[in-house]
């Protein structure tokens, strides 16, 4: 039966090393988020690993998992003990079902006015407050804590997460 794994991976080497096991035969999965950065000033939305470091790595069994530790890119295959941890059923193909277009994956979740939320990405990331508003399917205004009190931000709706 095939079951999905976990490999460490090198830091921000996780397409190369899906490309290294995909070669070897093995199915891959990195699940990513879109992240806002400045890059020249200028905000820019970029697609980065949801687990940075990590990728989900599939196999039947205990057939050559030993190899995927001397895969280019991937420092070891997390293990408990001697044997490769699996991980749950289901927690992947989860995964897999809520991914956009891109390969992003959307967190949507139906949020109420005055609902705790946390932020994810961008400027605030991390940062908690209370829904405010939603003007639009895309755009929601927050009330975040910063500093001595709270401040209304516009966000892409995407970048919310239930604190």
């Amino acid at each position: 039966m095939r079951r999905w794994y976990v490999a460490q991976v090198k830091p921000r080497q996780e397409k190369l090393a899906i490309a290294h096991l995909e070669r070897q035969g093995f199915e891959t999965h990195c699940p990513l988020v879109a992240r806002s950065k400045m890059v020249a000033k200028r905000p820019v939305v970029v697609s980065e690993a949801l687990f940075p470091g990590y990728v989900f790595v599939q196999f039947a069994g205990k057939s050559r998992w030993r190899s995927i530790n001397g895969t280019v890119g991937v420092l070891r295959l997390v293990t408990f003990g001697n044997d490769p941890a699996p991980v749950p059923n289901g927690f992947v193909e989860r995964l897999q079902e809520t991914v956009d277009e891109f390969g992003n994956v959307m967190f949507e979740e139906d949020f109420q006015i005055g609902d705790a939320v946390r932020v994810i990405g961008g400027p605030f990331d991390d940062l908690r407050g209370s829904l405010a508003s939603a003007p639009g399917s895309e755009r929601v205004v927050v009330l975040l804590r910063l500093l001595s009190g709270d401040t209304r931000v516009t966000l892409p709706r995407a970048q919310l997460i239930a604190a």
